[in-house]
């Protein structure tokens, strides 16, 4: 059972982990190393009144997934900031692992270009393969950043997620998804989407709320048609649809967090 402040754990890489966090909650969890790592439920508050400068970057994170090599499977969890908090939901630097995300809810995203890049999901330090199942969060400047960064990615499954951007003042132009290697390049992995939804942020619109964007960069530019948005240009399969799921949000209020309970796993036909 973790404690209900910030957490960094320490895992032997040859061995499996069950990780908890505590009914009240935690401000911030660090999994650094383990096999396979399994975290069920619960909710993660990254807190306001941290001190400036990057060398306290990491408390800003919810969760950070460091160095694992089996898989990570993290499902149910509830991530949401204070009131005034700049904050990352999940990054991950753990490119010989698999990560799930599944049944995941967050809440308020905060931050800018100039302040705190804040993320929904960045697997800036590469990972082996992301798949990530019902996910809904909500963001002022960036959502799944996921090109390749400092780390390789073999890979990704996107599938029933919902991204919504929030109207709150943000200093620079944030993207709800980023699919290459900076903002010229055409560099990308595989992935794959399905039934991925966007809301752009008040005052800007969902063609601009992705990258590429239609026109930039010439090689690999989205193509946006009836409320779709694809990549033919890039090993890209699937679309992006404008707007909220018909449906309502994959994972809403109440799903995720303490009183989490799985569902199981099965092969759906």
């Amino acid at each position: 059972m973790l404690g209900s402040g910030y957490n960094r754990i320490s895992l032997d890489p040859a061995r499996d982990y069950i990780v908890a966090l505590p009914p009240t909650g935690a401000q911030g969890v660090t999994l650094d190393g383990g096999h396979n790592v399994v975290l069920i439920g619960g909710r993660i508050t990254v807190p306001a009144d941290l001190p400036a400068g990057r060398a306290d970057d990491a408390l800003r994170r919810g969760l950070y997934v460091k160095g694992a090599t089996g898989t990570v499977h993290v499902e149910g969890v509830l991530f949401e900031g204070a009131p005034g908090a700049v904050w990352d939901a999940i990054d991950i630097a753990a490119p010989a692992a698999n990560v799930q995300l599944e049944n995941i809810r967050v809440e308020g995203v905060h931050g800018g270009f100039h302040s705190f890049h804040a993320d929904v999901v960045q697997p800036w330090g590469g990972v082996r393969s992301l798949r990530i199942d019902r996910l809904t969060a909500t963001s002022n400047y960036q959502g799944l950043m996921i090109p390749v960064d400092q780390g390789p990615i073999l890979a990704a499954h996107v599938s029933r997620v919902d991204l919504r951007g929030l109207a709150v003042e943000v200093d620079g132009n944030g993207h709800l998804l980023w699919l290459t290697s900076g903002s010229r390049s055409c560099r990308a992995y595989p992935v794959d989407l399905f039934d991925v939804w966007v809301q752009a942020r008040p005052g800007t619109t969902v063609r601009r709320s992705l990258w590429p964007e239609p026109g930039h960069p010439a090689g690999c530019a989205a193509r946006a048609r009836r409320g779709r948005v694809s990549w033919p240009r890039l090993p890209v399969r699937g679309v992006v649809h404008a707007g909220a799921p018909p449906g309502g949000s994959f994972v809403p209020p109440g799903l995720a967090g303490p009183d989490y309970v799985s569902p199981g796993y099965r092969v759906e036909r």
